[in-house]
């Protein structure tokens, strides 16, 4: 996967970085690199933190609709839950013990699946965020002339 992406990100950072200098001339293309450089790395900075705000409060809305439906009312949740703890006093634990460690594992499922769900959203913005991005970067035109 880090193969992929290494691939990946030289096929975007060579050509934006070509498009971004192609009209600069002698003092004004290391000024330009130089901008280029900085504004890639606010970019970034300013991307992982939105990213990062984003999910935070994604993972909060999906633990909060999920722990929800832990209750002793849910069907489901009661069966999950005499399982693990039959489980976990099947391999010694006390009974109390078991309960306890039954609700941690409960948590920890929920958490996986909260993480789950938040990263697929936060995907799926990312890529619709590139999809309307794409027209505007077609629409750069190409000022050299070409030499047949």
């Amino acid at each position: 996967m880090l193969m992929l992406r290494g691939f990946a990100l030289s096929m975007i950072f060579i050509p934006i970085t070509t498009l971004a200098l192609s009209t600069l001339t002698g003092k004004s293309i290391g000024e330009g690199a130089s901008f280029t450089g900085m504004a890639r790395q606010l970019g970034g900075s300013f991307g992982v933190a939105l990213i990062s705000t984003f999910m935070t409060r994604q993972n909060f809305s999906y633990r909060t609709d999920m722990v929800s439906n832990t209750n002793a009312a849910s069907g489901i949740f009661q069966h999950k839950y005499e399982s693990l703890v039959a489980m976990f006093t099947h391999k010694g634990m006390a009974l109390n013990q078991a309960r306890k460690a039954a609700y941690e594992a409960i948590d920890g499922m929920i958490m996986k699946q909260v993480a789950i769900l938040s990263y697929m959203d936060v995907f799926l913005y990312i890529g619709m965020m590139f999809l309307i991005c794409v027209p505007f970067v077609l629409m750069v035109k190409n000022s050299k002339k070409k030499w047949i």
